[in-house]
């Protein structure tokens, strides 16, 4: 009778460990259905338009293989079933999306609820949203798809707990995914591009928030290198950046013992555009290259979700975090007032030092730099209090003016090169 034997040797400090399984990119397709007060979903022609396109969409995304978080609002869903009658039939949209490519279902389209307050004639809060996509047919996740974490405290913590709508179903968030910045910065501005999973501590400060806290009930699912497309996105650029970032994963410069999480985000509205379907689609086939290199997965939030947990399982790795183009590793320390290594690397525009600073910042920036090229820093309240242009691509400034604490740098430009870098001030 053969004997598999194994062998572990302690010797020179080195003990053994679980094999870490090659990584590889796990990437879905993720779009917003933002409403507004004049979009008429009530009315019959408008909705199916949009009906009508986005059943191509999701058509397309399971031929090509590929994976689709759609993040919807209540108008859409209430359109879907007030004019397909979707809680008594079995053959309308948001049923169809989520039975697409059968048991399990959502495992080609999930549904995330999307709760947004711009009209008054719907009132509905996150819980009561996701009881809509429930009636049509489907069901609804428990992913949060975007939210705000600054300015702090951002809105994110009230899904930690059941919230209870007018129907009196309950909804709690077991996914974080995004998150789509708030003031003073730029809208989604590639905010968390960490990659990896992992419960924030809290909202006191972005390093509270990227602390693990294995305590807590939620997860926070990076995007890594989140890429927003629309009709003005050059695909092939982003085509090239997804290709790097696989390969950079897969060769080794970025570390085997991470888990890497990535997306593609479109607006749900711009998918009528001709130019946006076929922009889709040609992504959709560059990136199958990569998946049959063994560089990318395709996967729904949840399926990445379920991945993270195999792997965590295999490696004994409790939680993962890896920022978007960072290769330097340092010791976090997750001090309120702290620095730590999700902060001031990866950033290709724009570098301070030193951080922590005392007296005088170097500001490093390889954007753009233009009539319009401007240098902003907000304290820990969101407000502004230095602005000045910014001429040349290293400029020295004096800190004594500020008091100590915690600001947020960003630099912007009219050419959409807007960056932001967290600045520790110490005197």
């Amino acid at each position: 009778m053969k004997k598999l034997i194994l062998f572990c040797f302690f010797f020179s400090g080195l003990i053994c460990k679980a094999q870490i399984p090659s990584p590889t990119l796990n990437i879905g397709i993720t779009s917003h259905n933002e409403m507004t007060l004049t979009e008429p979903y009530n009315t019959y022609t408008f909705y199916v338009q949009t009906r009508d396109t986005l059943k191509k969409i999701i058509d397309v995304i399971n031929a090509k293989g590929a994976k689709y978080n759609l993040q919807t609002n209540q108008k859409f869903v209430l359109g879907c079933l007030q004019h397909e009658m979707a809680a008594t039939t079995a053959t309308d949209i948001m049923e169809y999306a989520y039975k697409l490519g059968g048991v399990p279902f959502g495992n080609v389209v999930e549904i995330d609820p999307r709760y947004k307050t711009q009209t008054p004639t719907y009132t509905y809060n996150i819980a009561d949203v996701a009881h809509l996509i429930d009636s049509t047919g489907a069901q609804s996740s428990n992913n949060l798809g975007g939210f705000v974490y600054i300015p702090y405290p951002g809105d994110w913590i009230a899904f930690t707990t059941p919230t209870t709508g007018v129907f009196g179903s309950s909804w709690k968030v077991d996914i974080l995914w995004g998150a789509g910045t708030g003031s003073p910065l730029p809208l989604h501005s590639k905010d968390a591009n960490n990659y990896g999973t992992w419960k924030p501590r809290g909202n006191v400060d972005s390093i509270d928030f990227y602390c693990h806290d294995p305590s807590k009930n939620y997860w926070l699912q990076g995007n890594g290198c989140a890429w927003n497309v629309d009709q003005s996105t050059n695909i092939q650029t982003v085509i090239a950046e997804i290709r790097s970032e696989a390969t950079k994963i897969k060769n080794g410069t970025y570390p085997a013992n991470k888990f890497y999480n990535a997306s593609v985000m479109f607006n749900f509205k711009d998918f009528q555009s001709p130019g946006l379907r076929a922009k889709l689609t040609t992504l959709m086939d560059s990136v199958n290259v990569l998946v049959a290199q063994g560089k990318v997965n395709w996967k729904t939030i949840s399926q990445k979700q379920a991945a993270f947990a195999a792997w965590s399982a295999t490696t004994g790795i409790s939680y993962s975090q890896w920022r978007c183009g960072q290769t330097v590793t340092l010791a976090p320390t997750c001090a309120p007032t702290g620095l730590n290594e999700y902060q001031t690397f990866g950033n290709s525009f724009l570098k301070l030092a030193p951080n922590p600073a005392s007296n005088n910042l170097l500001i490093s920036w390889e954007g753009q730099l233009n009539e319009n090229t401007r240098l902003l820093i907000y304290d820990g309240l969101g407000r502004k209090v230095f602005e000045e242009p910014m001429e040349v691509s290293l400029k020295q400034i004096s800190l004594l003016q500020f008091n100590s604490g915690i600001y947020t740098v960003i630099m912007q430009n009219d050419a959409a090169q807007s960056r932001a870098e967290k600045l520790i001030i110490n005197h």
